[in-house]
This record gives C-alpha cells, structure tokens and sequence, in this order.
C-alpha cells in the first residue's frame, strides 16, 4: 500500500492538488493528522465511514471515543506503531462491529504526523475464510504441497505432506526444505536441489519412500513463485504420487522384455508386419530374423517393407496377404528359398487391430533346408537302393545262369565220357577234356574277377608296379587272341608304335585291361574288324581298342561301368557273360592312375581309349 502521507507532500511540495486524482473504491478508511491531532488528509473512505474532513481534529469525534482515546494514548506513548481491534460505529450505522486500528509515527522533517489505517475484521474475517477454505481444500484433495518464503523457509504445509513426511507442521515449520529432505535425497540430490532455490530455477526429483510397504514413488516438484513486479518472494512445492504409474510402466516393461524374451527365443524367423492401407509396414522381428536378413530394427521401425525385404519374398508375402483379404482366411502357407539357396516354409497369419484400423501379420518362416536336404539325401538313397536291387536281381540272374552253364557242360560232357570210355573212343575223350578244360577256365575267370571287382571297391588291391613297354603287352594279348579272332573270320590289326610306350604300371593288371577289351571286342563283333594300336604323345601313352561290332548306346556307357550289367539284360540276351569285363577295366585302368574313355554308337562300333603318363 501506498504511503499518503509521503505521497501528499510531495506532491504538495510540487504545487500537484491532489484532489486531481481518482481513488479505488472499497479502500480502507485512513487518516494523517499532525502532531496535534488535525486531520491534514484523510480519503474518502474515512469521510464516509467518520464524517470528517481536512481540518477537522480527531478529538472533535463524539460517536466513537474508544477510537479517540486510543489514538490520544498512543501519541503520549514511546511507540513507533500500534495495533489494536476497537468497537467502532459508522457515520451510517449506530451499530458497532470489530475493526483493526493500526497507526504509525512518521517524521517528516521536524514535524511529527500520525498515520491511522481502520480495517473492517469482516474483511479480513472472509480473506481468513478464504484461505482457510483453500487450505482445506488442499488438505481435501490430498495434495502434498509447501510454501517456502525467499529466505527458503517453509511457511506453509498442507497435512497430507506433514502425512507423507511423517512429521508435524511445529517439527517443519520455518525449516529450510533441504534439511527435512536430508532422509530421502542423497548428498548429490540435495546439492542440486539447494542450487536450484539459490538461483531460482525449477527442480524436480523422483524420490522412492522404501520404508513402507509397497514402495511408493513420489515425485517432487520445487518452482518459484514469481509477481507481476518481476520478484521471487518464495517456492511452492508439490508432490504427486506416481507408484501407480510407476508400477504399471515397470509392468509393462517386464511385459515387453517377457514378450522380447519370448520372440527371440523363437527359433523360427519372426516378423510383425502392419498393414495399413496398400503397404506393409515393418512393426518388429526377433534376432533370428535380424541376423539372416543383416536388419537393425530400430533403423527400420514403421518404414516400408520395399525398403529392406527381398523381392522374391516381398511377392509372396504381397500375395499371400491379398490371399488372406480375398479369401477371408486368418492364415497362409507358402515356401521360400533364399539366394543362399536355404528354403524356408512360411506362414502368415492375421492379427485384427480394431484401434489403429489395421491389420496385423505374424510372418513365421521355419527354415527347412537340412529337411529338404535329407529328403533329397532320402530319395537318392532310395533310388540307389532300387539300382542295387536291380543290380543284385541282375547280379544273381547273371551269376545262375553263368555258374549252371559250365557245370551243366561238365554234367553233359561225363556221360560222353562214360560212353567214350566204353567204345574206348579216346579221340573223343581228347576233344572232351579239352572243352572242359575250357569250361572250367572259364569259371574260374568268372571267379576271379568277381573277387578282384570286390577287392577294388574294398580298396584291397595291392600293386607291384614296374616299368614295362605297352608295345610288348599289346603283342602278347594279340597273340593270345589272334585264333578267336580268326575263328569269326574278323580281321584283327595291330598297330603299335616304332617308338617304345613306357608306362609305370602293374605288369599283371595291366596286361589283363587289354585282354579283357580286346576280348569284349573280339566277342561283340559279328563281321568287320578290331584293332589293337599304341601311340607314343611324348609325355603320354595312348592305346586304343577299337571295332566294328554291335556298339552302345550312349546312355548306357555310364551304366555298362557298373558292375554285374549289360546293355541287353535277363536270359534272352545274345552274349553270355557276367557283365564284369568292361567294369573290370574300367577300375584296374583308374587304379593305375590312367584314363578310360569309351566313344560307341550303336551298330557301328566302339572305340576305347586308355591314356597313361609316361614313365621317363
């Protein structure tokens, strides 16, 4: 409030008439009177309820002595100031009712003046209501607040904060705030907070009060209270209970790390897709899905699925979403195979999202490559265990009939005997034993070579190689075979180089490779001819084989290599034979470290070429 005196002089000493201003309404009465009590100013307020003016002495107030009385003790006194609640009667109204009289002692040069302000208790009585009706309101509302003044003293508790301090207001009253804080914050805390009262900046903390049971978390909010005039007369500070909010984020982070924990412990590929209008959106995925597409997920939250999706499988997942839409249908299948050529069987499955308008796909994609590889390993396993029964079936059909044949020769071939022996017929017997001699060597060949196929397969084969010319070889098989040859009329040429073939190789081995092709020739050339021919290149060794004889098919050269086959199969086939001659060289000759091709056309002939490293 304005000081009038102060004011009035001033502007009286300025020539300034102060009854040029215009004063509020509603003031309380007030008065200046000089050092004999004469009014000297007094507003309208004191004209109203007193009926004096300027000039008129205070003494002169017939209606409300107990106010005379008052002001003349206090101007016989020692005091500065005075204040006191008098009984006091209006100009308007006879009846008396309380009122607050203060008068102060001002000196203004060496005169003496006395200021006197009247206040209605009505006034103060509703102001009182109102603050107290706001404290209770406060109280009501159970929210914790303090009033600090600027010299950071609390002024002011509600009782839910002396509640939550477990303290009175008389133990916290006029305390400095970081002192009954001193429990709850630690020494970092507390500097903070006495920094931002010294500067007069906002603080808030978040403070757990672990005493009781459950934990509750209260958060503390200190702001300064500013006026109109720019000025910081004190704090105000409040408390709100956040355990709810607290418990129900720490749920809902337990509930998120639960469902991270989850997913990523899904073996499978996760991916949670968002569907909203005609894209798809990337909503999450788990690691697994993370680490095979090299994704991040925070770099890619929300954005299209084109931007990091392969192509392939974006088409697919486009198409089974549409499937999904058309068909009404919660769910679709559908498989996949990466450029690492791993395959994937895929399933998405729709979620309804009735909040954000759209949908929401589960995409889980269960790699299955080793299953694909097992029933691929599987179905070759099976279709090879069907050639090795045919090849047994073929095996024991072959081995029957080649084993009977001779023996059923040598049953016939006794009785002969027999007879011939009887007639004494021994001619006959010469040529006999001469037949089974040949029967039987031929058993034994059949023997021995099914026994050597096996050894080789068992890699039991020992070799005691030397260094042997393959010109001399050729002529010892050539000589051996000449008669059969000529004994079908069929021209048998050799043609060895004039410079020696000198190979590193088995002598044995090697010599019966040439006699089982030439003899495979010899047998499966009706008219024509076979040719037995070396060729020295320098630094290989060339011998071929070659006839004019039934020849193979290209498609079953591959198959003639395999043990116990022949083109033609079963009893009705028109060479006899195990099926093991071509096998048989075939395997000796990669034995010896030498290459074996075979070039045959049906009905024209066969050419075999062997090809071995020379040995010098």
């Amino acid at each position: 409030m304005d000081h009038p005196v102060s004011s009035k002089y001033k502007l009286m000493n300025n020539g300034t008439n102060i009854q040029n201003y215009t004063e509020l309404p509603n003031n309380n009465p007030l008065v200046i009177a000089d050092g004999g009590l004469k009014i000297v100013y007094c507003n309208d307020s004191f004209k109203e309820f007193f009926g004096l003016e300027e000039g008129n002495e205070i003494i002169s107030m017939n209606s409300n002595n107990e106010f005379v009385n008052f002001i003349g003790s206090f101007k016989q006194s020692k005091y500065k100031n005075i204040a006191l609640d008098l009984e006091l009667s209006s100009l308007n109204s006879a009846e008396l009712k309380i009122y607050s009289v203060n008068v102060e002692r001002v000196m203004i040069g060496a005169n003496q003046y006395f200021i006197v302000t009247v206040e209605s208790l009505v006034h103060r009585n509703k102001l009182e209501e109102k603050i107290n009706a706001l404290s209770s309101a406060l109280d009501h509302g159970n929210v914790p607040i303090l009033i600090l003044d600027s010299a950071q003293k609390i002024t002011y508790s509600t009782h839910s904060f002396e509640t939550l301090l477990s303290k009175e207001l008389d133990s916290i009253y006029n305390k400095n705030l970081a002192s009954i804080l001193d429990d709850k914050l630690s020494p970092a805390d507390l500097s903070e907070l006495q920094n931002s009262m010294d500067n007069y900046t906002p603080w808030k903390k978040l403070i757990p009060f672990v005493k009781r049971s459950p934990v509750k978390y209260w958060e503390f909010t200190l702001s300064p209270i500013l006026t109109s005039e720019g000025l910081f007369p004190g704090f105000i500070l409040i408390a709100n209970d956040l355990t709810e909010h607290i418990n129900q984020k720490r749920a809902l982070e337990r509930s998120e790390r639960k469902q991270k924990l989850i997913i990523n412990n899904i073996s499978d590929l996760l991916l949670i897709i968002e569907h909203i209008g005609p894209s798809l959106f990337f909503e999450n995925a788990n690691d697994n899905f993370c680490e095979i597409f090299n994704l991040e997920k925070e770099k890619i939250f929300s954005r299209k699925l084109e931007d990091f999706i392969p192509n392939p499988l974006l088409k697919e997942m486009y198409t089974a979403v549409n499937l999904n839409q058309k068909e009404k249908t919660h769910s679709h299948k559908f498989s996949y195979r990466d450029s690492n050529s791993r395959d994937y069987e895929c399933k998405i499955k729709s979620v309804a999202e009735p909040e954000s308008h759209s949908i929401i796909y589960l995409l889980t994609m269960k790699d299955i490559t080793d299953e694909v590889l097992f029933k691929e390993q599987m179905q070759r396993a099976y279709q090879k265990e069907m050639l090795l029964n045919k090849m047994k079936s073929d095996f024991l059909a072959n081995m029957s009939h080649e084993i009977r044949t001779p023996f059923n020769a040598i049953v016939g071939f006794a009785e002969i005997v027999d007879e011939s022996i009887e007639t004494g017929d021994i001619d006959s017997l010469r040529e006999l034993m001469d037949s089974m001699k040949e029967v039987m060597g031929r058993a034994v060949n059949l023997f021995t070579n099914i026994v050597e196929v096996f050894q080789i397969e068992a890699g039991e084969v020992e070799l005691d190689k030397v260094d042997l010319n393959c010109n001399h070889v050729i002529r010892n098989v050539y000589q051996k075979l000449l008669n059969d040859a000529n004994k079908k009329k069929l021209n048998f040429f050799l043609e060895v180089d004039d410079i020696d073939c000198m190979i590193e190789a088995d002598w044995v081995k090697f010599e019966k490779i040439i006699l089982l092709l030439a003899d495979n020739s010899i047998k499966y050339t009706e008219q024509g001819h076979v040719t037995l021919a070396t060729r020295n290149w320098g630094k290989k060794i060339e011998i071929t084989i070659s006839d004019t004889g039934l020849g193979m098919e290209k498609s079953s050269v591959d198959r003639l290599l395999k043990p116990f086959t022949q083109e033609v199969e079963g009893y009705t086939r028109p060479y006899e034979g195990a099926g093991l001659g071509l096998t048989l060289a075939y395997k000796l000759t990669k034995l010896l470290g030498g290459n074996f091709l075979i070039t045959s056309e049906k009905n024209v002939g066969t050419n075999i070429t062997l090809t071995f490293p020379t040995g010098f």
